[in-house]
């Protein structure tokens, strides 16, 4: 069973993964921009990351594993959509399309990021370019996104391993553990920083 957390670092030697990590970020906001300021050429950056990914290693059944969190939400908006055409009101599936696409791009621009940079680059990285306390906060929060799906990741394998069926149940019972575990973790590296300095 493949149980790798979602946005955690993945080892290699292409040339993402040894390109600065300040870098990565820069391109990472940039294509961010990109993907909301010009969302016509979406589909264009979406087959783009799909061979950059596919190019430095990353096959593409682990590409559509990274775009498994988006898929309750995309079926959602579907949902939506449909509804709205059998009350006869206004709904657009171009604006819907562009939507999807949107989450499936920022899905694999972040997982390019976060699958070639680890933990310590994260860490560091905002440093390099902000006041202390401000690269502090951003550092804990690119720090904390693999760490949260770490987590969870963990915790539902833990569940799957013991029995634990799928449902509102196992939801309301992992959910106060892995609040309690991020709380936990978050505290560490706090404690991590003031002691820095």
């Amino acid at each position: 069973m493949d149980i790798r957390p979602l946005f955690s670092y993945r080892r290699g030697t292409s040339f993402l993964h040894r390109m600065s990590p300040l870098l990565k970020l820069f391109f990472l906001f940039g294509f961010t921009a990109l993907i909301f300021f010009f969302p016509n050429y979406v589909p264009f950056y979406s087959v783009f990351f799909i061979l950059v990914a596919r190019f430095i290693g990353f096959s593409f059944l682990e590409q559509l594993k990274d775009l498994k969190p988006i898929l309750p939400y995309c079926l959602l908006l579907l949902s939506l959509h449909i509804f709205s055409l059998l009350l006869k009101t206004e709904s657009n599936i171009k604006d819907l399309s562009f939507l999807v696409l949107k989450l499936v791009g920022l899905m694999q621009i972040s997982s390019l990021f976060f699958n070639t940079t680890t933990s310590l680059q994260l860490k560091e990285t905002p440093e390099k370019i902000l006041p202390f306390k401000a690269a502090a906060l951003f550092s804990l929060f690119l720090f904390f996104i693999p760490l949260l799906f770490s987590i969870w990741t963990k915790l539902d394998y833990a569940w799957k391993a013991r029995g634990g069926k799928k449902g509102l149940l196992k939801f309301f019972k992992l959910l106060p553990i892995f609040i309690s575990e991020a709380m936990y973790k978050g505290k560490k590296l706090m404690y991590g920083l003031k002691n820095r300095t």
